[in-house]
């Protein structure tokens, strides 16, 4: 069998609509003619492939929104005191851990007296500050560095516990009491609490009357509380997303889910863990947030030699504390891109977003606090005298709860709505779609199917086959009377057309038969 012949058996039996008509074409006119067409429909049929693979390989995906029902674990509250200090403590012990600590103080105090002015002494460069804003974030810093300086067990020394913070506590309608807070220190805001840490509380039902609610702070004059609010495993960042609750109001925070789960490579570079951020941030869920601290801190480090303590840090660094506080106060907010100060995110830091993401949306509103005919539940873990209806300790109802006013802050943490939002990413384009528009091309384009592929697989199978055995790669179907071309379908033809040709003569031998008897019966009957 010749190579003519094996291709030209091809174009028999090949599904293909093209092909076959290139081969029985009646001129060569048509001839070139299905030659071009095919040729022009190959080079579409190519470029949609192309344009098919690269759509593929650029991993597309879809957001699919959706609406859960079902409980919800509360996440982690964060209480924190304005006032980091206990001043009665830090003024007690001024002569020693807290010398600095209480002699800034009360030049801080000084100069405040002095509507913001310059004062004498300045041990600690308060004057430094050019404007009321640049003193109090020079003293706000100067806070945080000093208290740095402190160790663990000063500082738990001179901070509020939680039994003079919260004094009433309950989650949905059932007392809870302190030992449901877990202590966090915070360079900021000093001894804050945890509500929730081991993550055992979850929401059954939605609006402000079943909320984790009613956390009253007593005890000392501040300003106001701060509460954050983060999923399981967050870091507080009370600095950063704290929620102020000023004193003498009711904030009520309502809180709305939205968890999404986004695909790993190669459709998307997200991550689970991140080892670097684990060294700083220990048994933590990585966030997005969380890892532009950890670059932000390592920026610190590398620029002036100590660890911003605001920041996780590794366990070789050395914590800023007072001396370095111009160093520190160069690095904020430094707009100047020509500047070596200059941090920015978007070029120093490689952080990936989380394959499992759970944002947790805010909103509060406040509400005068106490109202008139208020009254503080007494609580069975902490005895309390502050029911201003039972005490002695005012002198009138009018005067307890003004004592209230500015002494207390009630908080009511709780979700809006019992449902929350879900945003699944999938892929975009699968194996399927791909093949699916594939197919449609060829069909459309070359007339071509799975059949048609699978048809060309053979040819090339026997193409092989003949290369490697050659004309030994033949039907014999009449060994014997194979045509001297060698191709055993000529011989086949030859065969049925003498047999026609008998058949033929047959016919033709009994219609003269027949013609004869005929006449000879005509004869007879005349």
């Amino acid at each position: 069998m010749s190579l003519r012949v094996l291709l030209y058996d091809f174009i028999d039996w090949s599904s293909a609509g093209g092909i076959p008509q290139i081969a029985y074409a009646i001129s060569t006119s048509f001839r070139i003619m299905w030659i071009v067409v095919c040729i022009a429909l190959l080079g579409v049929c190519v470029y949609q492939a192309f344009m098919i693979l690269t759509k593929f390989l650029s991993y597309p995906s879809i957001i699919v929104p959706a609406l859960q029902y079902g409980a919800i674990d509360f996440p982690e509250v964060t209480i924190c005191n304005s006032n980091p200090l206990r001043y009665d403590l830090v003024r007690f012990y001024g002569n020693a851990a807290y010398k600095d600590i209480y002699n800034w103080a009360e030049q801080y105090a000084a100069m405040q007296a002095n509507n913001w002015g310059d004062i004498t002494p300045d041990d600690y460069g308060i004057n430094e500050g050019i404007s009321r804003y640049d003193k109090t974030i020079r003293g706000k810093e100067t806070l945080v560095l000093m208290m740095a300086a402190l160790s663990d067990a000063e500082l738990k020394l001179a901070t509020y516990p939680a039994e003079s913070i919260v004094r009433n506590c309950n989650f949905n309608n059932a007392e809870c009491n302190t030992s449901a807070f877990l202590t966090y220190y915070d360079a900021t805001f000093g001894a804050c609490y945890i509500f929730n840490y081991h993550n055992l509380y979850q929401t059954q039902r939605a609006g402000n009357e079943s909320p984790w609610n009613k956390a009253v702070f007593t005890d000392h004059r501040c300003r106001r509380a701060y509460i954050s609010i983060k999923p399981k495993g967050g870091v507080p960042a009370v600095e950063i997303d704290g929620i102020g609750a000023p004193v003498g109001q009711d904030t009520q925070i309502g809180l709305t889910y939205t968890k999404i789960s986004r695909l790993k490579k190669p459709y998307n570079d997200c991550t689970d863990d991140d080892e670097e951020v684990d060294l700083y941030y220990p048994n933590k869920t990585y966030t997005y947030d969380l890892c532009l601290r950890v670059c932000r801190q390592k920026f610190i480090y590398e620029n002036i030699g100590c660890a911003d303590p605001r920041y996780g840090m590794l366990p070789n660094m050395t914590k800023c504390v007072f001396e370095n506080l111009n160093d520190l106060l160069k690095l904020r907010d430094d707009q100047n891109k020509a500047s070596p100060y200059y941090w920015d995110p978007d070029t120093m830091c490689t952080c990936k977003l989380p394959c499992a993401e759970t944002n947790i949306a805010t909103t509060f509103t406040l509400a005068k606090a106490p109202t008139n005919y208020f009254s503080v539940m007494n609580s069975r873990y902490v005895p309390t005298s502050y029911n201003c209806y039972v005490t002695s300790t005012f002198g009138s109802v009018n005067a307890c709860i003004e004592w209230y006013k500015h002494n207390s802050v009630v908080v009511s943490v709780y979700f809006e709505t019992f449902d929350y939002d879900s945003l699944q990413e999938t892929v975009g384009y699968s194996v399927s779609s791909m093949l699916n528009e594939f197919g449609g091309h060829l069909g459309l384009w070359l007339g071509f199917s799975i059949i048609t592929i699978t048809e060309c697989c053979c040819l090339f199978v026997m193409m092989c086959l003949y290369a490697i055995f050659g004309r030994k790669v033949v039907r014999r179907v009449n060994p014997e009377g194979v045509h001297e071309s060698g191709d055993w379908r000529i011989t086949d033809v030859h065969g049925l057309r003498d047999e026609l040709d008998m058949h033929e003569h047959l016919d033709r031998q009994k219609k003269k038969e027949n013609v004869t008897r005929l006449r000879e019966n005509g004869v007879k009957n005349d």
